[in-house]
């Protein structure tokens, strides 16, 4: 089990590793070539299309949740009731998706004032992109499956496998002179490819896993519907929070401005799916675990919360401090300003944010992510309108300022006592024992690494001062932040491995 379960934490920081090399490597030129306004443009088609996808209503956390139960319980036939329930229900949803993308493609170029592209132009950019989200919803029962039955090796091979095709072919057009219409076309080419190859997993690994139209039923998509309407709140909330803010910025300040603040947010997401890539293996492991009566959610929510807050710190602080210079190094200087700006405002809620994905995850594997639904539905609410508010006299910086005062509040405070009171954990004690210490060790180095005032003018002297961050953190922790039992099987394992040199 511990085999499997680092093989999978660690196929999925693959996955990730891969992602931003790429995003690396193809960011500063897709923004070169395309320009400020027309990646812009792409940005805002990207979120904007992204809120349909709300429509799977949840259904995919609750495929994971019960095919992982079932699994762990043997039963075949309720495995496939769920697969074949949850392919028919995302049918009907995929035709409803593809009728909305028809209205408001005819809308697009007016809503945001758009001048680059003709109105044919943008409608087939944006229809494109509308039947690839339909397919997506669709086929993501594959993934979800996958994920439910612990696949995660097999998938995380497959999106890298996509994911390097694709960024190849992306590069190749760019160069050529092709725009958004030649990349929409490729994401939908690309996306089907990945399909065939989890279908092929599926059939091969899990022959007995299969849909059919006599295996649906109203009982089982009840159930599934019974579970995943709160994910449904959960997955509209944080559409909201993750997309709104460059529609705000469209809307309210300039379609150009979304480049800015795609730049920061890009580097804040992918430390955040560092943390998710550990936390989904979890979520099925623990449905399996509920669902046979195994209880030590207590354990793993207090210990992966603190883990979760020290494995990000060293990045945080190394962006807060030089994320202009890194951004400079990687843009270019007229970037750096600006995106750095909002790079340093976003920092500050996902050093709380982070540790608490664990809370979600815990919280979706034994169904109990009702209240979590309601609070994150508040703070998107919030988040909208402060942004809306802030963006008039701040500008991207006050859209960032209205994300992150909420998300401040609910991960340090809300978030935490829910969960606590749900596990049975003393929460003062908790928050005293567990989450302060984390936070004044960040402080510290924060404050010592300030002062030192290292200047960063090359990657060479970036990645030298990351490793000096990281090392001497990471060392700090070891004494004053690991568990006993944690810092002793380090340590004995080291020692094995150096007996071997």
């Amino acid at each position: 089990m511990k085999k499997n379960i680092l093989l999978s934490v660690f196929s999925n920081w693959a996955n990730l590793f891969t992602t931003v090399v790429l995003a690396f490597i193809v960011s500063p030129i897709l923004i070169k070539q395309l320009g400020d306004e027309t990646y812009g443009i792409w940005i805002l088609i990207i979120s904007l299309t992204s809120y349909f996808t709300v429509l799977d209503f949840g259904v995919n956390t609750a495929i994971v949740r019960y095919v992982s139960k079932y699994t762990a319980l043997k039963n075949t036939l309720k495995t496939n009731e769920v697969y074949s329930s949850s392919f028919g229900l995302f049918s009907i949803i995929a035709i409803t998706v593809i009728m909305f993308t028809l209205i408001f493609a005819y809308y697009f170029k007016d809503l945001f004032s758009i001048t680059t592209f003709s109105q044919t132009y943008l409608y087939l950019v944006f229809l494109i992109v509308g039947i690839d989200l339909a397919a997506n919803l669709v086929f993501s029962v594959f993934m979800g499956t996958m994920k439910g039955l612990q696949r995660f090796l097999e998938v995380n091979i497959i999106v890298i496998g996509c994911n390097v095709l694709k960024n190849i072919i992306l590069i190749a057009l760019l160069l050529n002179g092709h725009s958004i219409l030649s990349m929409a076309l490729l994401q939908l080419a690309i996306n089907a490819i990945k399909f065939i190859l989890q279908y092929y997993v599926i059939r091969s690994k899990h022959p007995t896993l299969k849909a059919s139209l006599t295996s649906i039923n109203k009982p089982t998509i009840y159930k599934l519907y019974n579970y995943s309407i709160y994910s449904f709140a959960i997955a509209i909330a944080t559409k909201i929070l993750f997309y709104t803010d460059s529609v705000v910025i469209g809307a309210v300040l300039n379609v150009s401005q979304v480049t800015f603040y795609t730049i920061a947010s890009m580097l804040t997401q992918y430390l955040e799916q560092f943390i998710w890539a550990i936390v989904v293996v979890f979520i099925p492991i623990i449905s399996a675990k509920d669902a046979t009566g195994e209880k030590d959610k207590s354990k793993l929510y207090v210990v992966g919360a603190k883990y979760s807050m020290l494995l990000c710190t060293p990045v945080i602080i190394v962006l807060l401090l030089n994320g202009d210079r890194f951004i400079a190094l990687w843009m270019g200087e007229g970037y750096a300003t600006t995106s750095g700006n909002v790079l340093k405002v976003l920092l500050v809620a996902y050093l709380f944010s982070l540790s608490q994905l664990i809370a979600h995850g815990i919280l979706k594997g034994i169904s109990k992510h009702k209240a979590l639904a309601y609070i994150l539905c508040v703070e998107a609410v919030i988040n909208l309108f402060l942004s809306l508010y802030l963006a008039r006299d701040y500008g991207i910086v006050g859209v960032a300022l209205g994300t992150v005062i909420p998300m401040v509040i609910v991960n340090l405070f809300i978030l935490p006592y829910y969960t606590c009171s749900v596990l049975k954990i003393d929460f003062f004690r908790y928050f005293i024992t567990k989450q302060v210490p984390p936070i004044l060790s960040f402080v510290l180095f924060l404050a010592l690494f300030y002062w030192l005032n290292i200047t960063i003018d090359n990657y060479l002297t970036l990645i030298t001062y990351s490793i000096l961050v990281a090392g001497s953190y990471y060392l700090y922790a070891y004494f004053v932040h690991l568990e006993k039992v944690h810092r002793d099987l380090i340590y004995h394992q080291a020692r094995k491995r150096l007996k071997y040199v």
